[in-house]
């Protein structure tokens, strides 16, 4: 089996795209990468021992990783915000699988409404909810408030020369060319975990701004659509 490497951009499907990579794989040759800062203080030679890498990770995190074929997945925006914001309310702050960042991300979804989060001046809360996809895909560090065409463009070409990007909308297509691009077993049914929808009705000013504040991940999902065919497989 090729060695892969999943660039998991948060609430996008990924534990199912996950899962059937995993079941291919000795779970001793896997690496979760928790804080994806931790990647890039691996030396390329000590990412040999592994047969798959994941983690919430930055395109420029996954540098030293170059023998390593990259697969991500993509998400209708506003859907991703929403899934992201009610994963973070039905979370446990004190559970110590999470980082301070997690913590203070929990706590406030539990607090505040989408919109007041949405809304925050912290970036380490509100940042996920503003072209998120296109920011890890172009490699945009998290200070930089503003993304604009250019990191859109880089984030395109970041799709344009990873090995494979799938499409939450079109799951099953998804796993099907998976598959069969790096032989793995497709499983009869892949099961859906992890996923969350809000329990209250998000009001239209909400969803307004929501598509606003991902104007560039509209764009990049639009772009995937169209090639998403078009990948050589």
């Amino acid at each position: 089996m090729q060695r892969l490497l999943y660039l998991h951009i948060p609430k996008t499907g990924g534990v199912a795209f996950r899962s059937v990579i995993e079941n291919a794989v000795n779970a001793q040759k896997i690496l979760h990468v928790k804080n994806p800062a931790d990647l890039t203080s691996y030396k390329p030679a000590e990412l040999e021992c592994f047969d798959f890498i994941h983690g919430h990770l930055n395109i420029n995190q996954t540098a030293n990783a170059g023998n390593f074929k990259k697969i991500t997945s993509l998400r209708h925006p506003v859907e991703r915000c929403i899934s992201t914001y009610s994963f973070w309310r039905s979370q446990d702050p004190n559970h110590g699988q999470w980082i301070a960042k997690g913590i203070a991300r929990i706590r406030a979804a539990q607090k505040l409404s989408l919109e007041e989060l949405i809304s925050l001046d912290d970036l380490t809360i509100s940042g996920p909810f503003s072209n998120h996809q296109t920011r890890l895909l172009s490699g945009a560090h998290e200070q930089e408030t503003r993304l604009n065409s250019g990191h859109l463009q880089r984030a395109i070409k970041t799709l344009q020369s990873i090995d494979f990007f799938a499409l939450n909308s079109k799951l099953d297509a998804s796993i099907d060319m998976l598959c069969f691009k790096f032989g793995l077993f497709r499983p009869a049914t892949v099961q859906i975990v992890n996923s969350s929808t809000h329990p209250e009705q998000i009001s239209q000013s909400t969803r307004s701004m929501l598509e606003e504040m991902n104007s560039l991940d509209f764009q990049l999902l639009e772009w995937a659509h169209i090639n998403f065919y078009r990948q050589s497989i």
